[in-house]
């Protein structure tokens, strides 16, 4: 292993696998050749799925030349919480988790658009669910475009509920916790749609399966809280703070009952991987004339432009990756 702050020449091993832009990813701060990133079939991490992990979005600008990290240091907050909730000994300088993350960035050259992962593993040798320690911390990048493509979505509300805080904690990105969704867009894929939203055990939507959701109703723009068994999302909260400070749109956060949904003049979807993404029809019911709408559009184009720092620049979101002239 290459240690980043050295050499990054590591002999390549034939490795036909990978994109061949990704050659490298990066083990407890340290390059590996991507076919290399292992981890023992008898950690706990595998056994019991004790393990947590974020992910990340970079943006390529032909513009500037240049690519853009999006809120790097608060996807690095939240993993450092999340170990502290399912309790993981893992490392918490969010400082030099995000300098190891863009240096695996630097170390590929890659220029384009891409999703980044951290994943903490909890790998000891003997695999007991009561492990807390020691972790191995697994950076990659890859290349990658729009996760669900250009057209709307046609979601169903899944008969799985979604898992609540009294049983496993929702607002954490635990692996485990994931096999919740997967089941909802199994059933959802099964009976023809493109995705799943679920409700929480009191019957409130709740998210989807990986995703926020927002709605408009009666020129209200409207997400769950973060008490009804959603993820915090940093998309969700980017949206917001567009919404409300460039749109001069106010947002309720607020319980919404599942048949909002069929009433609501538009709904969208929003996540580090699916960005914002409108919703055509839920449950079969479609969701005005099943394009976009008005307010969808504006935060979807403000949503791409604070991406690479041309919205919100205040905030100081997008983090360039490359040195500039």
């Amino acid at each position: 292993m290459t240690n980043l702050q050295e050499s990054t020449t590591v002999k390549d091993r034939g490795n036909t696998t990978a994109e061949p832009s990704v050659r490298y990813l990066l083990r407890d701060g340290e390059l590996v050749e991507y076919a290399d990133a292992r981890l023992h079939v008898l950690s706990t991490s595998l056994k019991y799925g004790v393990g947590v992990f974020e992910g990340f979005r970079a943006y390529w600008s032909e513009d500037d030349g240049q690519l853009y990290a999006f809120r790097v240091g608060d996807h690095m907050r939240r993993l450092v919480d999340s170990m502290r909730v399912v309790e993981i000994d893992g490392p918490r300088d969010i400082d030099v988790l995000s300098e190891q993350l863009l240096g695996l960035v630097r170390a590929n050259n890659l220029r384009g658009n891409l999703h980044m992962r951290v994943q903490v593993f909890v790998d000891s040798s003997d695999g007991k669910p009561e492990d807390t320690g020691p972790v191995s911390v697994f950076m990659a990048a890859i290349p990658m475009g729009n996760y669900f493509g250009a057209t709307g979505l046609h979601v169903q509300i899944s008969s799985w509920a979604r898992l609540s805080d009294r049983s496993m904690p929702p607002r954490v990105k635990s692996i485990a916790n994931y096999q919740n969704g997967r089941l909802a867009v199994l059933e959802a894929r099964r009976n023809g749609y493109d995705a799943a939203l679920l409700l929480t055990e009191a019957g409130h939507v709740a998210e989807g399966a990986g995703y926020n959701v927002f709605m408009l109703r009666q020129g209200r723009l409207c997400t769950p809280p973060a008490t009804d068994s959603i993820l915090e999302g940093i998309t969700r909260d980017s949206v917001i703070h567009l919404a409300r400070t460039v749109l001069g749109i106010d947002v309720d956060i607020r319980p919404i009952d599942r048949t909002e949904l069929y009433s609501a003049d538009e709904v969208f979807v929003c996540g580090s991987a699916a960005e914002v993404n409108h919703v055509a029809s839920v449950d079969r019911a479609p969701i005005g004339d099943g394009g976009a709408g008005e307010i969808t559009r504006q935060l979807q184009y403000l949503y791409q432009q604070a991406v690479i720092g041309r919205a919100a620049q205040d905030q100081q979101w997008a983090l360039p990756i490359y040195p500039t002239a």
